[in-house]
């Protein structure tokens, strides 16, 4: 849990021992954020509670919740492989020291290099989709060598797990192999004779609330795993992909702002019914979400779900296959806070109060794909814990939907121009879509170790940064 208390003696915001504003100052605005004690303290909840319940097991981090070199230091110290989604995302990974072994390769359109790239340095692919098969088989014959295989899974009867954006193994999916077609397919795999059959993956989706969503799944999995070894398929792995969701409101909280959102119009921007569908049901992210990746585990393991037995029963009566989990958000999504600048504070033309600041969805891009997503945000100097003041929050981006979010932020008093904003939460996908929209560089981004040290670690772009691909203005330059 990050820890934050005011300073007496400047009224700033302090996490983690840092001063919120002398580093917005120091380093600029929009700032990224990120504390070094809060990602490994995620990873070893990861590590403790698996190394606890199932000894054959592997923690890959998902790379593209937030690529950053010191990220996967950090953790592959710690031992952790990683989960990435290009042949960019690989270099990096491997660059990071990362070994092989312990990398597993997704992505629903992998292209020639990066699964020349994959075959040639030994990493698992989990093959998405069918028609993958053929080409990787043909890939590594050209390269006279053999392709380690999972295959991705889904379709399955889920509905209303998260965010329609985010859901990547129920019937709407582009990802994956249909489970219904899972005994062809496995069959396939073997008369293929470049492929190395390996396991079973499946991925939910991201910012995943319902541990039920997770059972159903599993238990089809280790029916499959029967009927794949009697064919002479030896499943030795099942990768049940990350989603593991985290808390960004409380319980109490989040369902307060659900129940306004669908009963009230003076909470949503342009009174819109965001995040419900015509029946009234929720079908969107779940902000709150009751677990931590340890209670995660262990509920995940030694709750009973099927014919009362656990999924570590289940497992040990397959004969122990290695487990691989490929956490993202729930590594890095608490570990870092953005700071913005506010630069106006006004109102609607319908009289909605409204704060513009420095950084659009560009920078916070997670509402690009899921609008109703809400993160706590505070002012971080003349900290007033007693006051409130109920506001929209604008981007500087020159279009009417760049808010960063479309439900109203509750602030611990009125901002003033050249206060600084924290956004909690913000680690996981913030710069997923980062781009230059009206030619704004990207933030820099800032490491807090856990001596409460500073450094950044990416830096903000320059004029030259933003334009340089542009041929013929690189040419006066």
């Amino acid at each position: 849990m990050i820890t934050k208390y005011m300073d007496k003696d400047t009224n700033h915001r302090k996490i983690c021992g840092v001063d919120m504003v002398e580093l917005a100052e120091k380093y600029g605005t929009p700032l990224y954020v990120l504390f070094e004690e809060l990602i490994e303290s995620n990873y070893k909840q990861y590590q403790t509670a698996l190394t606890d319940v199932y000894k054959n097991h592997l923690i890959c981090y998902a790379v593209k919740a937030n690529t950053t070199f010191a990220i996967l230091k950090l953790l592959g110290v710690l031992g952790a492989g990683a989960d990435v989604a290009s042949e960019y995302e690989l270099q990096f990974t491997l660059d990071a020291g990362i070994p092989p072994a312990k990398i597993r390769a997704n992505g629903n359109c992998k292209s020639k290099q990066y699964l020349e790239e994959c075959i040639k340095n030994g990493i698992l692919i989990n093959v998405d989709p069918e028609e993958e098969l053929d080409i990787l088989n043909e890939t590594a014959r050209e390269l006279g060598m053999a392709a380690k295989i999972n295959l991705r899974l889904a379709e399955f009867p889920l509905k209303h797990i998260t965010s329609p954006a985010i859901t990547t193994s129920s019937e709407w999916s582009k990802f994956g192999i249909p489970v219904q077609r899972a005994k062809e397919v496995l069959q396939k795999v073997l008369n293929l004779d470049h492929l190395i059959p390996n396991g079973l993956m499946v991925h939910l989706g991201s910012q995943i609330t319902d541990m039920g969503a997770y059972h159903l799944v599993l238990d089809e999995l280790i029916k499959l795993v029967a009927d794949a070894a009697k064919i002479g398929f030896d499943v030795k792995e099942i990768n049940i992909g990350g989603g593991c969701g985290i808390s960004y409101l409380g319980k109490e909280e989040w369902n307060g702002i659900k129940s306004k959102i669908a009963d009230t119009n003076d909470v949503t921007w342009a009174n819109e019914l965001l995040g419900y569908n015509c029946n009234n049901e929720w079908v969107s992210e779940e902000l709150y979400c009751p677990f931590t990746p340890d209670t995660f585990i262990q509920k995940l393991f030694n709750d009973t779900y099927t014919a009362n037995r656990t999924f570590k029963e289940r497992l040990e009566a397959i004969g122990l296959p290695k487990i691989v989990v490929e956490p993202g958000r729930s590594l890095v999504g608490n570990a870092q806070v953005t700071l913005v600048r506010v630069c106006h504070v006004g109102t609607t033309p319908s009289g909605q109060n409204i704060v513009h600041v420095d950084a659009g969805v560009n920078h916070h891009s997670q509402n690009i794909i899921v609008p109703e997503q809400l993160h706590r945000m505070e002012i971080a100097n003349d900290i007033d814990s007693a006051a409130s003041f109920e506001t929209f929050i604008a981007g500087n981006l020159c279009y009417t939907g760049d808010l960063l979010c479309r439900i109203k932020n509750m602030l611990n008093g009125t901002p003033k121009r050249g206060d600084y904003i924290i956004i909690y939460d913000t680690g996981a996908y913030s710069d997923f879509f980062a781009s230059n929209t009206n030619s704004f560089p990207r933030p820099a981004k800032v490491m807090v170790s856990k001596a409460g040290k500073d450094r950044r670690l990416v830096k903000r772009e320059s004029l030259f940064d933003v334009f340089h691909r542009d041929v013929d203005w690189k040419k006066l330059k």
